[in-house]
């Protein structure tokens, strides 16, 4: 999880056009963009970039519906876009709740993990255990549904209407030439299932703890508040002013980025005074009460602090890299009085964590805050060469799990590391002395603005024909101010060898803000500057649903009363006796709106309706209905100048097409019999006349050339013949 900290020298820069960044998003924009070739553009990774445009939707439209045309509605990816309680306020932080886990089905996990998206006063949270089937972003999630019935409608209006069938301008072709931005963004009507107040102030970030029972948000104000989850009530609430005991820039600094440690019972911030705390959610801080003091504040950044996060690491594996830690041992007292640093279930089970906190002085810091009171806490100092905007942890990989790529274990599979970005590079740190692994370039033309990582379990199948759960797929999702969202492989072979390979990236029409992804990598949220957030759900394998039905039921976990998903238990169930009758619902057909007013008789209305469609083939249908009831010219009859020209233009456009010509000749027919003796009445319908009669010139003069040049052919092929 991270969020967009706005800057002086970020708020000024413009959003980049798609027009600005084409030069190297060509190949994206393009349908070929998962196919390799030459060219200057940049071009996705031939499997990857069909994997993600298959699995996420993420890509141009037109190859996204290409890649996914085989699979069934019930198995695609999924995708809303919506816009917060928040308006136009841009998109702080985006946190997904634990949900099913990382080896959890995707539906069950799907179903329990809650969205919150910092924006405005408030957090909004989507989705969650307790909402059931009354939640609007759950529902609009689901594949196959209404809402995904609807977006896949939309996009094909979109894509017809980006054609001028009527000779004219597109839409968008006239927004272009008044100079004003095309509006590709389609908005689903999806309310927030819960709002966490923020006492009216600006909401800057959020993060779930492990649990998903707690929510650590923190404001523009300079407090940091714990809420609960479900009931939304305020727990806990601690300030960063300088009676707190070490304000350092003053009173009320925003506070830009928070965590939670290892043991949930400690969250940790930072913010514009340049300071990092570390409070404990149990009794509210040493010294201060409720709302007082932190248990432990860092020094040492020169300017604000964007991003904080922990490294959780065992201590038989890794030592810091502070200066006699190693020869020092602490005594029962020490520990006691070090502010709440040794956690209980944290030393019995061997594990330590670092805090890492990233700022605009262009510096990372790793602070050990379970050092003793009055030894430097600080552990490294990494230095990135830009101001850091997001910082992200790459775990080590778990014992029997391997890189699919790579059959070979790396020398950093057991290292966690840390990936900064600022500016437009990335940068791979070992946390524990500062080391740089790797300098990586991006494809990105502005600043990098926000990270997530993506780790999911490969899908290719084995030779038994299962899927081989000990592959993973391990890639880094970058967004950027220039709209772009780029993905690069965070595989350690890789980084060891120097390099990030990049694999697929799209377009956004805003700039980015913030980045999140599920813990079980089956949703991707990416947020923008302008409060919309769209939401990818990765598709469903074939074999899923009865898996996760199964699992549901011995959790144990039942729909709740009243909710949809009570009413319909049961609905998907198997029968397994073969002398049930499987009864077959059909759906009633909805009639299109032209279809509707044929029935009432409503011919000329009928017609208009289906010019407004746009769909040459649907406007004959319907000519050549009417010309069976005899209501064409009653159909044709009573217009008046703007009804007249879309016939018009209709009929001028397509009376050259041999499979439209016999019902257009018709159709121009009855219309020279009604409206020829209104000729000079308007000078838009006889300029329409005027190149009607021109049309039917040009097409009589081709036909006669052509049949002169077939008497030609036939004189040379008999002459041939006898000779």
């Amino acid at each position: 999880m991270t969020s967009f900290q706005p800057s002086t020298s970020l708020r000024h820069q413009p959003p980049t056009s798609t027009q600005n960044v084409l030069s190297t998003t060509s190949s994206l924009l393009s349908s070929s963009a998962t196919t390799t070739g030459g060219g200057g553009g940049i071009e996705s990774h031939p499997t990857m970039g069909k994997w993600y445009m298959r699995e996420y939707g993420l890509g141009p439209r037109r190859s996204v519906r290409l890649v996914s045309r085989r699979s069934s509605p019930e198995n695609r990816y999924t995708s809303v876009t919506f816009v917060t309680a928040g308006g136009t306020t841009p998109i702080g932080a985006l946190s997904f709740s634990g949900g099913g886990g990382v080896g959890a089905g995707v539906a069950v996990g799907n179903a329990f993990q809650s969205l919150a998206v910092a924006a405005g006063p408030r957090v909004s949270l989507y989705g969650g255990r307790n909402t059931g089937g009354t939640s609007d972003f759950t529902r609009a999630l689901k594949a196959g549904g209404a809402v995904q019935r609807r977006r896949e409608g939309r996009e094909d209006d979109d894509d017809e209407g980006s054609v001028d069938l009527f000779g004219g301008k597109t839409k968008k072709g006239d927004e272009k030439e008044k100079g004003a931005k095309p509006s590709t963004t389609t908005l689903d009507d999806i309310d927030a299932d819960r709002n966490v107040s923020t006492g009216g102030l600006l909401a800057s970030c959020a993060s779930h703890r492990s649990d998903s029972k707690l929510i650590a948000v923190g404001t523009e104000g300079g407090t940091v508040r714990i809420c609960d989850a479900n009931s939304r009530a305020t727990l806990r609430t601690f300030s960063s002013t300088k009676s707190s005991g070490g304000g350092g820039g003053g009173d009320r600094k925003a506070i830009r980025s928070v965590a939670w440690l290892r043991d949930g019972k400690r969250v940790v911030a930072g913010g514009d005074d340049g300071l990092v705390r570390v409070w404990n959610v149990g009794y509210g801080g040493g010294g201060g009460g409720g709302s007082g003091g932190a248990d432990i504040t860092l020094r040492g950044h020169g300017d604000r602090v964007t991003c904080v996060t922990t490294v959780s690491f065992r201590r038989d594996e890794h030592r810091t890299g502070r200066k006699g830690s190693k020869a020092k041992k602490r005594s029962r007292d020490e520990q006691r009085s070090s502010s709440s640093a040794a956690d209980d279930d944290d030393s019995s089970s061997g594990w330590s964590q670092l805090v890492v906190s990233g700022s605009y002085d262009h510096t990372l810091r790793a602070w050990d805050v379970t050092a003793p009171d009055g030894e430097d806490k600080c552990v490294s100092i990494m230095d990135h060469g830009d101001p850091v905007q997001a910082v992200l942890v790459l775990p080590p990989v778990p014992a029997g799990v391997r890189s699919s790529s790579l059959s070979s274990s790396s020398k950093l599979d057991n290292l966690p590391m840390l990936v900064s970005a600022g500016g437009t590079t990335l940068k791979v740190w070992n946390p524990f002395n500062g080391r740089c692994l790797g300098t990586f370039g991006t494809m990105h033309a502005k600043t990098i603005t926000a990270l997530c990582l993506l780790d999911v379990p490969s899908d290719d199948d084995g030779d038994d024909g299962e899927s081989d759960t000990t592959k993973r797929k391990r890639h880094i999702i970058t967004g950027g101010l220039d709209g772009l969202l780029r993905i690069h492989s965070a595989d350690n072979g890789d980084i060891a060898s120097g390099s990030l390979p990049y694999l697929h990236g799209m377009q956004v029409s805003e700039p980015i803000s913030a980045l999140a992804a599920s813990r079980n990598a089956s949703r991707l949220a990416i947020g923008t500057t302008t409060g919309v957030v769209t939401v990818y759900q990765r598709r469903r394998r074939p074999g899923t649903t009865s898996q996760s039905l199964a699992s549901s039921q011995r959790k144990g976990d039942e729909p709740r009363h009243g909710t949809f998903s009570y009413f319909a238990r049961g609905a998907h169930e198997r029968s397994h006796d073969p002398d049930d009758y499987l009864l077959m619902h059909q759906k009633k057909q909805r009639l299109a709106e032209y279809d509707v007013l044929l029935r009432k008789f409503r011919y000329g209305d009928a017609l208009d309706a289906v010019l407004a469609k746009r769909q040459p083939q649907a406007v004959i249908a319907v000519i050549e209905e009417l010309g069976k009831r005899r209501g064409l010219t009653i159909a044709l009859s009573n217009r008046d100048e703007e009804s007249l020209d879309a016939i018009l233009s209709f009929t001028i456009r397509f009376i050259d097409n041999p499979q439209y010509t016999p019902h257009l000749l018709g159709v121009s027919h009855i219309l020279c019999d009604v409206y020829g003796s209104l000729h000079g009445q308007s000078a838009a319908v006889d300029e329409l006349f005027v190149k009607l009669r021109e049309k039917v010139a040009n097409e009589c003069g081709v036909q006669r050339m052509l049949l002169r040049l077939l008497g030609q052919i036939d004189f040379v092929m008999a002459a041939a013949a006898e000779e």
